[in-house]
């Protein structure tokens, strides 16, 4: 019997393809906005609660309990979209977009009450504000 050629694998067969979930920029827009998401449900539940650790008059519109309440609504799904981006669903991407635009504004007209905190929290929106656009193509459509 003749000995046939054995093709090697073609390691560039799949180049398109997106990278398996967990890996690369998807992973790092779901792990930021579920952190952000996390912040603003600490900041939220902590503002409704302890207000002695913020300074109510620091806030230039409305008072510490509407800001709690915004922030644990807009945390609860901040979580919930992370959730799809680990999913590479093109709802969590869009809800991405729309929550680390409204994450970085919530937290922006806030600043006055804690700060650091808001600066903390608007870094990690805009971090996955810039890896959901930039990354674009790590997503299914």
């Amino acid at each position: 019997m003749a000995k046939q050629a054995t093709r090697a694998p073609d390691r560039y067969a799949n180049r398109n393809a997106p990278p398996p979930i967990g890996h690369g920029w998807v992973a790092f827009a779901g792990s930021y906005l579920m952190l952000a998401g996390l912040l603003n449900l600490i900041w939220g539940v902590t503002a409704l609660s302890k207000k002695d650790y913020f300074q109510e008059s620091g806030l230039l519109w409305t008072s510490l309990d509407t800001w709690g309440g915004l922030a644990v609504i807009v945390a609860a799904v901040q979580l919930v979209a992370g959730g799809l981006l680990f999913a590479r669903k093109l709802g969590g991407v869009l809800m991405a977009i729309v929550l680390a635009m409204v994450g970085i504004l919530m937290n922006f007209l806030s600043i006055g009450a804690y700060p650091v905190w808001s600066v903390i929290a608007m870094s990690c929106n805009a971090l996955v504000l810039w890896a959901v656009t930039v990354h674009s193509d790590q997503f299914e459509t």
